[in-house]
Order: C-alpha cells, then structure tokens, then sequence
C-alpha cells in the first residue's frame, strides 16, 4: 500500500512539473527542451527554404535540423506549431550607438544581437547585465575605439591618435582576443600609415576592423586593410572625377559633415561610373565588406520616408514606450535638413543616392559582401528600423534572400562568431518565427510571431515599467562646441558709417552663436543651407550672417572679428581681420 501510495504521489509530483513547466517557457527551454514544427526554414545559409522543418533546441543550443517525421524529439519537449509560418536566424544589427533604452525594442522586432560602435566603460557594465540576467535584451559586442586623427568638431568618446606608434601601443594594451572588445573601429581623419597602424594590431590581436572614413577614401582603406566600411564611406570620395567636387568633399569631412545629413549623400551624385567599377574590383580583391545604412544615410530619397515618419509617430504615441526619451523619437521623424534643401540640391541626393544603389548593386553583383545595420539611435527607432533596412538593400539591388543573409550570416562571420548567422545543428538558439513569406516581400521580415534567445521563448512586449539596472548617466544642458572661422565675405569695404552684412564661414557655428567686431556683439543668424550635422541634437552650420550696424563701422581700419559659443562649455573662435579701407 505504501509504494502505490509513493508511485501516487510521483505520478501527481510529475504533473505538477510538467504543467509548471507548460506555464513557463524559460523553465520549457531549459528542462524538456523545445521544438519548433511545421515551419518553413529559411537556415541563413544561402540554402533553399525547407519546409515542414523539425527545430529541435535544447538548452540555449540548436541540436537537430530536419524534416517532420525524420528528427527525434527530446522527451517532454514543448511543441510550437509552426505551420505556414516561416523560421529565421535572430538578426544581427552591425551598427549601433546603445542607450539605456533600447534593449526591449531590439528583441520586439528580432534582433536579438547588437554591435556598439561607439563603446565605453558603461556599454561593457551593460554587456554585463545583459548576461547575467538582470535586464532583458539582444546579445551585445563591444567595439575598442572609435580611433580617429585631430578631429575639429566631434565631441563623442572618440580616441584621438596622434601617431602610428601611439594607435599600437593602445591596441597592443587591450591584448590579443575578443572576449572584451569583439572589433576594431576606425573614426574620421586619420592619416594613412594610422589607419595602416590600427589595422595591422587589431588583427594581430584577432579583431576586425571596420571604418567611418573622414578625408581617406574607400581605396586607401581597402589598400591599408581595412575589413569593412561603415555608411559606406569613402566610396564617393574615390569615385569623384571631378577634383573640384573631390576636395570640396574632403574640406567638408573635415568640418565635420554628418552622414545622416543629405549633404553627405548628396555628394554621391558626382560619382563616376568608370572610377566606381575600378573601386568595385579592388573591394572584391581585398574582401572589403560594405555596411550602408541606407535607413540613416539615404532616408531622405526613400520613397517610403513619409509611410516611416507616419509609423513612427504612432509608435510615439504608445504608452507603453513612454520611458523612452522624446528626443529619440523626434530624431526618428525629423525632417528640417531636407525641408531646407531648394529643388536643386534635393535633385542632386536623389541622383547621389540613385549612384549609391547602382555602386551596392555592382558590389554585390560582382561578390561583394554586405553587411546590414541602421546607425542605430542617429535618426531611427532600434528594431524597426533594421527592417526597414532589409527593404532599401533589396531596393539597391540585393535579393531578399541576400539581404537575410546580410543582417544573420554576414554580420555573424564579420564578428567571428561561428556560432551565430544561422539555424544549423551546433549553433546558438537565436531565431525568429515570422508570419508571412520574406521572399515574396522583403517587409515580411516584420511581421515577427515569436523570438528565442539563448534558448529561451521571449517576452517581446514593451513595458511601461522598464528600468535599466544600469542607467547612463543623463546630460541636461548638452554642450555646445567651440567655434572655429576661416574666412569672411567681404573681408573689406570702403564704405564708412553704413550697415553692412558679413558671412562668417568656419566650423562649430550654432543657433546661438554671437559675432563680434571689436568687442561689439552683433546680431547674427545662422546660414541654414549650410546645416552640417547636429552635435548633441543641436544644430552646426558652417555659416552665421552678422548685420553690422553703422555705428560699428565709424573709422577707417582694421576691426578684430570673432565668434563666441555660449555655455554649456562653448568658447571663443580665433580672430580674424576685417579691413575699412580709405
């Protein structure tokens, strides 16, 4: 009587489990084990979508791949009924800048792994709460850098090098390895033998290297090594015929032109079809990888733009994404540089963007590896923007399959993470169920069902009560840059007693920037056609018009001019000379 007794109560304890474990998937993952059944499988491979596909995971690993009927299932394993759904690798977002809000919107949309390109001691305290738990998001890989040369402008956690032997010495600091830093970013303005220099130790080290070029071309990187280039860079600048157009280009670099303004695709519009299939060619050779970010650098000539800011604004309005700070939405749907653009310049980054197409349809075409990432938190929302990505690289030339392939396998080989890209016996649980087709229409990546990470079945809603255990520490008042002037026009006048205006044209001009003659403020405005970039949300111009009243101008001579930035930090320019002759 007492052992049916305890076979009564071992049989009732085993229900018990196994209906806890039925009410938590996290327990699910871990216990029985989870099979996914029914679904099409699109593997990242490249391979042929296979269907009525058997995913069978247990622990945080994929153990088995294959049709129904033909894949043994771990006993008590949960079944997830997949039929006329679609299966994919979770993506990877190559390029992104991670605030303490973001993580929930990652996993909402699929991406289950992120790469910081602009890294800190706080990204690395965020890694870590990521892995041990403590807050819920995509897997998350550091960048050492960003490396960059004398920057006039750039006021991020840059790491300015002033020589080759300094870029090594830093590099070989960090030791050989990617358990902390997973790649090498490169930043604007470096000299050749610099780039040269970081290129040779980060892979010495083990790390690749990718590059946001400056006043370097997409030639001189690939000939100094370089893996991949960020926002495409440097592509324009080697493609330039024109050598008028070319150092006008780099002159703007210098100043600090932005990427995600369409001045910088604008630019493209001068590119030459010869020189671009010279370039194409050398890429291919030296397998240099190209990352885009059309969703940040071509947003303005999309022709699904206006659609993008509509979704955006009613994301905006979701309460339970009320912890995210407004500005990042009002960047989402921001519009003022190319409102500002007269018909002509908005011509001309239509065309530079057409060329832009034409220069990723080529390298693909030819063997070129793409590597799919937003810029994430420049101007779009982490998640939704990575598929909207997916879109404008099947637009540029890609075919859904390899535009998947760019945002799984790709960015996974790029991070030497062998077991990431793909949904194969061995590699890490990260996967997605989506709805519809994505073959039949790229957009389809977006109509995300279910997320696993490590394993896991996630919870992909959003939060209102989100917290982050580690949160950054805020900036109230951003700073303003130190302003700097070149020129002015006119620089002279033979008129005495009479109101004039006088172009100031430099770098770090802000809304609230003050000319002086003499000591004398001036009213000033800021030239909005030359709207540069934004530096911590505020506007940067390259020139400010100054009304100078006639009560200034009262004497023949030389009147000193300068340019004062207010605080936050802020400064005071260099002096130029302004001459009233006799």
């Amino acid at each position: 009587m007492q052992s049916m007794r305890r076979q009564f109560l071992g049989i009732c304890l085993l229900g018990f489990v196994t209906s806890a474990a039925l009410l938590d998937p996290n327990a699910l993952a871990q216990t029985g084990g989870l099979v996914i059944e029914g679904a099409t499988l699109i593997d990242g491979t490249g391979a042929a979508p296979r269907r009525d596909a058997a995913i069978v995971i247990e622990g945080n690993k994929i153990t088995a791949v294959g049709e129904i009927g033909k894949v043994s299932y771990p006993r008590q394993a949960r079944i997830i009924q997949a039929r006329g759904k679609f299966v994919l690798p979770g993506f990877i977002d190559m390029h992104v800048h991670w605030a303490d809000w973001m993580p929930e919107l990652f996993l909402a949309h699929g991406v289950t792994s992120a790469v910081d390109l602009a890294s800190s001691d706080w990204t690395l305290m965020q890694r870590e709460a990521l892995l041990d738990g403590r807050m819920n998001g995509p897997r998350l890989f550091v960048s050492h850098g960003p490396f960059s040369g004398r920057l006039l402008w750039d006021r991020s956690n840059s790491i300015q090098i002033g020589s080759a032997q300094m870029a090594r010495r830093l590099i070989r600091e960090i030791g050989a390895g990617r358990a902390k830093y997973a790649v090498t970013k490169a930043y604007t303005e470096l000299t050749y033998d610099e780039l040269q220099a970081i290129v040779e130790e980060s892979h010495k080290a083990g790390r690749n290297v990718i590059g946001h070029l400056g006043s370097l071309d997409a030639r001189q990187a690939a000939e100094a090594g370089v893996d991949a280039l960020a926002h495409s860079s440097g592509v324009a600048l080697a493609t330039i015929a024109d050598p008028v157009k070319a150092e006008e280009l780099r002159a703007n670099e210098k100043l600090g032109m932005a990427v995600d303004f369409p001045l910088y695709l604008m630019y493209h519009a001068y590119m030459d079809s010869a020189k671009v299939d010279d370039l194409v060619r050398l890429l291919i050779q030296k397998k240099v990888r190209m990352e885009p970010d059309l969703i940040n650098t071509a947003r303005w000539a999309a022709k699904r733009r206006d659609t993008w800011i509509s979704e955006d604004s009613r994301l905006w309005k979701d309460p339970n994404l009320q912890y995210v700070p407004a500005n990042n939405f009002e960047r989402a749907v921001y519009n003022s540089p190319w409102e500002q653009m007269d018909n002509q310049q908005r011509e001309l980054v239509r065309k530079g963007y057409a060329n832009l197409q034409s220069f990723l349809s080529k390298f693909i075409r030819a063997g070129g590896t793409v590597l799919a990432a937003c810029d994430t938190a420049s101007y779009n929302i982490p998640g939704i923007c990575f598929h909207r990505e997916l879109e404008l690289l099947v637009d540029a030339g890609l075919t859904p399959m390899q535009a998947i392939q760019a945002g799984t396998k790709n960015n996974a080989e790029f991070l030497q993470e062998p077991e990431l890209g793909s949904v194969e016996p061995g590699k890490l649980a990260d996967l997605i169920i989506i709805r519809e087709d994505p073959l039949a229409d790229i957009k389809n990546t977006n109509t995300v069902d279910t997320v696993i990470k490590d394993g896991k079945v996630i919870d992909t809603r959003y939060h209102a009560e989100f917290v982050n255990p580690v949160p950054r520490p805020r900036v109230i008042d951003f700073p303003n840059p130190k302003p700097s002037i070149r020129v002015l026009y006119p620089i002279t006048t033979k008129e005495v007693n009479k109101e004039m205006k006088v172009i100031v044209e430099g770098s770090n001009l802000v809304d609230e920037s003050v000319v002086e003659f003499d000591y004398v403020a001036l009213p000033t405005t800021p030239v909005k056609s030359t709207l540069i970039r934004e530096t911590m949300y505020h506007p940067v111009y390259t020139q400010v018009v100054a009304t100078v009243p006639a009560s200034v101008l009262n004497k023949i001579g030389t009147y000193k001019v300068i340019v004062k930035n207010p605080r936050p930090e802020g400064g005071v320019s260099n002096a130029l000379d302004f001459f009233v002759a006799p």
